[in-house]
């Protein structure tokens, strides 16, 4: 068997198991590690070229797509990945990137009302054609408050959030693409209580989730502040647990600054906590974004070191 082959069977193997009651499979998970990542060709290059710094091929490699973009699934890009060995997955965004927070058009009232069943049947179909093992993450961080689906009551309500999500996933059954794998993800919410009980009412049922992704970063910048492994992330994983008891946890989206604190020594000790629990995935979000901290995990050089070091174990 190929490494794609085993990779997709872990996964798969997984989720069927811990969906039957097997409780020791999802404590003793299959570990996977991938990469979003910026660069031509939605960041593919980039994240096998860091994944060869690390001595760890990534096993998963995310890019993001806007729904204003209105462009067709990338049927090249995925085959890109697939034929290098990884998952192709996407973040699907429903909003406009330049346009703020606030975008009545990608309410999730409106999906779920059908007003973009033309868009998600031709991404479904292609999906379908792709025929391939693939991750698909609808409306991460709805329990946030900076996109335009973020479930605060004006925005949108869980139950918006849940039909709209629901009807997504419907629509790609319907068109064949039965090889997606549905990735609900939601923000770690360290400093915002609130948020991790919004992420419990939204979540859509078993029968619409594959994989439960978390999102959270260290030591952002100005007006952030330095956190352990463990207060970024137990109360979240305690809410993957609580409401998804059954579903494989990932860490689907981290990375930290390194302004306030030692980067280098958080990774070491981001991956020691992680093997205390029960989560099995991890994607580090590889970028240098203008504005935001530098999350690359290439600098500085020691945060390289690290990682490396870690991934050996992991």
């Amino acid at each position: 068997m190929t490494r794609f082959t085993l990779l997709f069977l872990a996964v798969a193997t997984t989720v069927v198991l811990a969906s039957a009651g097997c409780a020791a499979t999802a404590e003793v998970p299959a570990r996977t590690f991938g990469l979003s990542s910026q660069g031509e060709n939605s960041g593919v290059d980039t994240a096998f070229a860091t994944g060869d710094d690390l001595n760890r091929a990534p096993e998963v490699i995310n890019y993001f797509e806007a729904w204003a973009w209105e462009r067709p699934l990338a049927l090249d890009t995925l085959y890109d990945i697939h034929d290098r060995g990884a998952i192709p997955a996407v973040t699907w965004e429903p909003w406009h990137p330049d346009e703020g927070e606030y975008q009545d058009r990608f309410r999730p009232a409106r999906i779920a009302a059908g007003d973009f069943d033309e868009y998600i049947t031709g991404w479904a179909r292609s999906a379908a054609e792709f025929d391939q093992p693939m991750q698909l993450r609808f409306g991460h961080e709805m329990n946030g408050n900076w996109y335009p689906w973020s479930v605060d009551g004006s925005r949108s309500t869980p139950e918006d959030y849940v039909a709209a999500y629901r009807r997504v996933h419907d629509i790609f059954l319907q068109a064949g693409a039965s090889k997606v794998q549905w990735v609900w993800s939601y923000d770690a919410s360290s400093d915002r209580p609130g948020g991790l009980d919004i992420a419990a009412q939204s979540y859509p049922g078993d029968l619409y989730v594959d994989l439960v992704g978390i999102d959270g970063y260290n030591g952002g910048g100005e007006g952030t502040y330095w956190q352990t492994p463990d207060d970024l992330f137990a109360d979240a994983i305690a809410t993957a647990n609580s409401v998804a008891p059954s579903k494989p946890v990932w860490i689907y989206e981290t990375g930290s600054g390194d302004a306030l604190g030692d980067k280098a020594q958080w990774i070491t000790d981001l991956f020691a906590y992680l093997a205390t629990t029960r989560v099995s995935g991890l994607l580090w979000f590889d970028f240098d974004k203008a504005g935001e901290a530098n999350w690359l995990l290439e600098s500085p050089q020691s945060a390289l070191e690290s990682a490396r070091a870690a991934l050996r174990e992991w």
